[in-house]
């Protein structure tokens, strides 16, 4: 597709119906294929599953960070959240490896230490101060063990593992079952397996330390599942039961969102068949991505809702997609701005080139943090994409082209003549500045929110700026509306009465006609041409042909 920044060009190598099909393609298939998915799910499994091998060579795994919710004491069991699952192996085993369940108060020291060198004191100094805590039969029973945080592993086959000393609070059909309970406030819990042991309680200078066994190798393969809830009333809360509690109503967050965009997007298209411009089509195409994005988290969450394991590749797609959508949406209102097809016909070679520059800088730089964020953020952290460096850095650059935009208004609002088009720049600009710098301010809202509630604030402002921001040009753009302050080509047949209610027309206007001036010349009827007050030309018919009203196609 080839695109020129003239409103007397043939804006794209595609006929205006042939853009339309493709958006209607890629809204249609992506909707057909949210509910195939749906209907096809039929798993109704919880939680996040964890389910793969091992080898204790490599010494130290860390599985995952999960958020298990407050829990309430009047409805215990259904609120506390369960850890739960097998872990064994086909090797023979002589010392024995560990599993490892804390929160972050004791996780950090932990994991901090286990790069140790030799890994005989690396053990010792991961376990210093979770063996102070830990329950252990031998080495540390109650009063001092009080927290059940380890399993010795792995666990013999069809057995319970050896330190669930009561079966009856064991899940049925797995080897071992935590139960997490907090009663002030939600919080995170790490998961981990480690190559450490620890000798029983004897008479020797070794009893109860921790340490390695270099010359042990063997695999282990787990199968794990993390709900908050009891895994046998999941029926209770079946969308938020088996997603970490940060991640908790995200999904009904999609299921708006999605209902949202499936009204907005097929109002938008209509309104893109009445017309032939490239703006109307940047609006369609940015709406449709970030429908597009929608629907592919939808599905992720959704199935990950009832087999605890989702789609990634469908969330990273989904949200790439996102970002595609959010930049080519910075473009069209940056070419508003630029007074494209509202004060000026074309931009200038100069100024093209400093508008995509910028803009092709940032957009760059966007995907390159995406990238990034996937590669490079550590999962066990608090840190978010937008509290690193590249992160801080994109904001910047975003805060500079604000300020640019604020520039180019004022440059197009000096060069307008037209007071209906200035006060039009003036409440646009306005408002789309917020759409600027409400990232950087969320951005640093966040940085003192708990990451626990972060990644939903994120998203819930992020969507619901971006959907708002559209319903607004869907408005501006809309047919019988654009014509006031855009110089757009129509096709749509616009009644008198609803020009002269928007103040376009006078009541001294009588009737005038949109079709093309030189068809009105071949026809041999009498014009008058006349320059009304938003610009564009129009020609004035007799008294007796005065059935309908348009714009002439060459606005101006």
């Amino acid at each position: 597709m080839v695109v020129w920044l003239s409103s007397r060009t043939k804006y794209c190598h595609f006929p205006i119906k042939i853009k339309i099909f493709i958006v209607m393609a890629v809204i249609c298939s992506s909707s057909c294929y949210t509910l195939c998915i749906v209907l096809l799910i039929v798993h109704y499994c919880s939680g996040l599953h964890l389910k793969g091998s091992w080898k204790s060579s490599e010494f130290f795994l860390f599985l995952a960070k999960f958020g298990f919710q407050q829990t309430n004491m009047e409805d215990k069991t259904n609120t506390q959240g369960y850890i739960y699952g097998n872990i064994t192996s086909s090797d023979n085993v002589t010392t024995g490896l560990t599993f490892v369940v804390v929160d972050s108060e004791y996780f950090l020291q932990y994991y901090g230490n286990r790069s140790t060198i030799p890994r005989s004191k690396a053990c010792p100094a991961m376990f210093y101060k979770i063996e102070q805590i830990a329950w252990d039969s031998e080495c540390n029973p109650p009063p001092a063990g009080r927290e059940d945080f380890l399993r010795s592993i792995p666990c013999p086959k069809g057995k319970l593992c050896k330190d669930e000393d009561s079966p009856k609070w064991v899940i049925e059909g797995y080897q071992f079952t935590y139960r997490v309970q907090d009663t002030t406030q939600p919080r995170f819990w790490y998961i981990s397996l480690t190559s450490c042991f620890r000798y029983g309680n004897t008479s020797g200078p070794e009893s109860c330390t921790w340490s390695h066994n270099p010359d042990e190798s063997i695999i282990l393969d787990y199968d794990i599942w993390l709900v908050n809830g009891h895994p046998q009333m999941k029926h209770i809360n079946p969308f938020e039961h088996q997603f970490s509690f940060d991640h908790h109503d995200i999904l009904e967050m999609y299921l708006i969102f999605f209902a949202a965009y499936l009204f907005l997007v097929p109002i938008q298209i209509y309104a893109l068949t009445r017309q032939k411009h490239m703006l109307p089509f940047l609006l369609t195409l940015c709406m449709a991505m970030e429908y597009v994005g929608v629907i592919f988290n939808l599905i992720h969450v959704f199935k990950f809702a009832f087999d605890g394991e989702g789609v990634d590749l469908l969330k990273v797609v989904g949200n790439f997609i996102d970002n595609v959508a959010q930049c080519i949406f910075m473009l069209l209102l940056l070419l508003i701005v630029k007074g494209w097809t509202i004060t000026r016909m074309e931009i200038g070679t100069r100024s093209r080139i400093i508008l995509f520059t910028l803009w092709g800088t940032y957009t760059i730089g966007n995907m390159a943090l995406f990238i990034w964020n996937l590669m490079e953020i550590d999962n066990i952290s608090d840190i978010g994409e937008w509290q690193t460096w590249p992160g801080w850095l994109i904001l910047v650059f975003r805060i500079a082209i604000m300020i640019w935009f604020l520039f180019e208004l004022r440059e197009t609002v000096v060069l307008e003549r037209s007071k209906d088009k200035t006060r039009f720049y003036l409440h646009f600009g306005a408002g789309y500045l917020v759409w600027f710098v409400y990232l950087p301010i969320i951005a640093v809202i966040c940085t003192q929110i708990s990451s626990l509630w972060r990644y939903k604030t994120l998203i819930s402002v992020t969507y619901s700026a971006d959907f708002i921001s559209y319903c607004v040009l869907v408005h501006l753009f809309w047919p019988s509306r654009s014509g006031l302050y855009f110089n757009l080509q129509t096709e749509t047949r616009i009644q008198l009465d609803d020009l002269e209610y928007t103040g376009t027309l006078s009541d001294s206007d009588s009737s005038l006609d949109l079709h093309d001036t030189t068809a009105m010349l071949a026809k041999g009827r009498a014009k008058t041409s006349k320059v009304l007050k938003n610009g564009h030309t129009y020609m004035a018919l007799p008294k007796s042909d005065s059935s309908a009203v348009g714009f002439n196609r060459q606005g101006d």
